[in-house]
């Protein structure tokens, strides 16, 4: 068999022609989309968004579609809160529009719409890879990948409508309209692609706070194509080598129109510039050495000229202007108590991205093979660009594991392809393609199986237990109510239970209250109420809103969040240790409880006569002479200085039918223990509501 002699010069795509290929293509994209929406309508059953931030936007959308947005939050009276300038619009503004104009119940729209666009990223990435790489079977393989991505599917899951959802295609769209600019020769056209850009950037900003990340790829892109540029061997006069490549000048003045428009008629970014700062700074940079290139005379001297000038641009970050750039890099500040501000560990990689990761760093090599042979070398940096930096990104911060799955997918794709050229090197053709599909189909399947039981996993946080209470919290207390809350559920009490909050989950501003409820729980029945009172005068003096918090709430997850709460107060109070429950055993008249934590097993025994708990650890029993039992129909079951004939523990168990947590005896007088485990009736506070997780107290006046 003589092997056809490639053309350098040709474009080297893969291309597979079949009868009614099209057919075929759009067969397999339907199919992929109706995949994605399978995975990612679990959590529809449960009819109740996901997450916590969702409420907050379905609050905000209620607004526009009842009257218009008040100007000051109504339902956070702790702060002053102007919504124009603590968040972007464009989530309310979008569903809102959407509930008007089709008579769909608004929560309907906020559940449904994250589907559609998950869908919609798909098909945008179809025709990216397709206008990339020209390859029909790899743009919808890109597609299906994206449509049964762990990452993607969480943030666009159904009920699950937040900035990050509605970003998502944007960020593509911005791609797109990068690549067409790339490939653009035409004046008129590159015109017209550069205002859709700026426009596309801006609504972008006015989605998703991290619209910087395409400005940043871009500037990323324009600093490294002068290294991988075909050499132009005709002769260029300096003007011409000056000016440079339109298309990239096109793409820097865009990226700066869309960043000054963001920052110019978007308060949220006025307030908060310091990232388009960094962005501009990053893309003058760009500029900068997209004009040094005129002035050397190949790709070493552009080299040597890039390492001055980053040198000289990080010296003047710090000196000048403030900025540790190097200190960011390495160890970005950016973390905080919620846990998607925390950065990404292996068990993140694994639950976001499973295997993906393998299949993608040979599609980055096989990119890299495109580029080092000069086969569309500008569109392949550009992709490379985004892959780098959204990987960065998602390891800086756990919630930009979203927008890393865009490119992972991609490069996932460009995996599958790369085996299949890559092993034409020892295989033909045919066995090549063969071993391609091979792998492909068992990708695909161990992919699909993981996604499928990823999906299950997909439970609205708002569990059964904290929709009663926030029920009942509308049915039993007055409008103009304000809770003493943890900052996580203020979103859920302010738009479900419909009571303004001391604290929620936009934080500007709300550092005194939760670490104001966190000293709460470290205080004592005789000491917490003027923790009350410290908080109801500091409202006051703040923003001039006097109020009377008449009921805290609390639920059993602030037993696990001890190392938050630590954080929040500065010094070490809050311990607990957790234990999970396995099952039950029944010999006659007895029952067992068995709980576990690693090799240590707690057993809860009861009986007609008696009720005791113990520990086994290494072989040894060690009694628990403290333990409550959570009782969802009254008061618990308090069990003190049980005696027994071997060694005994100082440490107080809290048994549920879920779990079991052990904290230390000191805390046991703290209202953090009163509260949620021993559930006493104290002095100050009174227990109105229990529901076996969540409990509300009135605070005796």
């Amino acid at each position: 068999m003589v092997k056809r002699k490639r053309d350098k010069k040709q474009d080297k795509s893969i291309k597979f022609k079949l009868p009614y290929e099209n057919y075929i293509i759009g067969l397999l994209l339907a199919l992929s989309l109706v995949l994605g929406a399978f995975l990612r309508s679990w959590s529809l059953q449960y009819g109740i968004m996901m997450s916590y931030d969702t409420y907050y936007f379905l609050r905000e959308a209620s607004y526009y579609l009842t009257g218009g947005l008040p100007e000051i939050d109504p339902m956070a009276p702790t702060v002053t809160r102007y919504f124009l300038e603590e968040d972007v619009q464009g989530v309310p503004i979008l569903t809102s529009f959407i509930s008007k104009i089709t008579g769909i119940e608004l929560l309907q729209v906020h559940m449904v719409l994250p589907i559609v666009l998950g869908l919609i990223s798909s098909v945008i990435v179809f025709f990216i890879v397709q206008k990339v790489w020209k390859n029909k079977y790899l743009s919808v393989i890109a597609s299906f990948f994206l449509a049964i991505m762990p990452a993607y599917i969480y943030r666009t899951t159904g009920g699950f409508m937040e900035k990050d959802t509605l970003g998502g295609p944007f960020f593509l769209l911005c791609l797109l309209i990068a690549i067409l600019i790339i490939k653009e020769k035409d004046t008129k056209f590159l015109g017209i692609y550069g205002v859709l850009s700026a426009l596309a950037i801006y609504l972008y900003a006015n989605s998703y706070g991290n619209f910087f990340f395409i400005p940043i790829i871009i500037g990323i892109y324009v600093i490294l194509q002068p290294l991988v540029a075909i050499e132009n061997k005709k002769e260029q006069t300096f003007k011409d080598r000056l000016m440079g490549d339109l298309s990239t000048w096109t793409l820097i003045i865009s990226a700066f129109i869309g960043l000054g428009l963001s920052i110019i008629l978007l308060p949220p970014y006025q307030n908060d510039p310091l990232r388009i700062e960094l962005t501009l700074m990053g893309l003058a940079f760009a500029g900068l050495m997209h004009v040094t290139r005129a002035f050397v005379k190949n790709k070493i001297y552009y080299l040597a000229a890039l390492v001055g000038w980053s040198v000289a641009l990080i010296a003047a970050a710090y000196f000048i202007l403030g900025y540790d750039l190097i200190s960011f890099l390495l160890l970005s500040d950016v973390h905080g108590i919620s846990g998607q501000g925390q950065a990404m560990t292996f068990v993140d990689v694994v639950d976001k991205f499973y295997i993906f990761p393998i299949m993608a760093v040979i599609g980055a090599i096989y990119v890299i093979y495109l580029i080092k042979n000069k086969r569309s070398p500008n569109e392949n940096l550009l992709f490379l660009s985004a892959f780098l930096f959204t990987a960065f990104m998602a390891y800086q911060m756990l919630r930009n594991a979203f927008f890393f799955g865009i490119p992972l997918a991609i490069f996932a794709a460009l995996g599958i392809l790369g085996i299949y050229e890559f092993s034409k090197v020892y295989l033909s053709s045919k066995k090549a393609l063969a071993l391609a599909t091979i792998v492909l189909i068992a990708f695909s399947g161990i992919s699909v199986y993981n996604s499928n039981d990823y999906k299950t996993s997909l439970v609205p946080h708002l569990s059964d237990s904290w929709l009663s209470s926030l029920v009942w919290l509308d049915g039993n207390t007055p409008q103009d109510e304000v809770v003493c809350n943890w900052w996580d559920y203020g979103y859920w009490i302010q738009t479900v239970g419909r009571r303004s909050t001391i604290s929620d989950g936009m934080r500007t501003g709300m550092g005194p209250w939760i670490t104001g409820y966190s000293e709460l729980l470290a205080s004592t029945d005789s000491t917490g109420l003027q923790r009350i009172v410290n908080m109801e005068e500091t409202a006051y003096k703040e923003t001039g809103n006097r109020f009377t918090l008449n009921h805290v709430i609390v639920d059993q997850s602030l037993l696990i969040k001890t190392g938050v709460l630590n954080e929040v107060i500065q010094r070490k109070v809050f311990s607990t240790a957790y234990f999970y429950f396995k099952g039950t055993a029944r010999n006659g008249s007895v029952t067992t409880y068995v709980y576990e934590s690693g090799d240590t097993k707690l057993y809860l025994v009861t009986d007609e006569k008696s009720t005791y708990c113990y520990i086994e650890q290494n072989n040894q029993r060690y009694g628990v002479s403290n333990f409550i039992i959570e009782n969802p129909q009254g008061k618990n079951f308090a069990y003190e200085n049980v005696k027994y004939d071997v060694q005994s523990i100082t440490q107080i168990m809290y048994l549920t039918q879920q779990n079991a947590i052990m904290i230390p005896p000191t805390l046991k007088d703290t209202l953090f223990a009163q509260m949620i485990i021993y559930e006493n009736d104290l002095n100050n506070f009174k227990l109105e509501y229990d529901n076996g997780y969540v409990k509300i107290y009135k605070i005796r006046r």
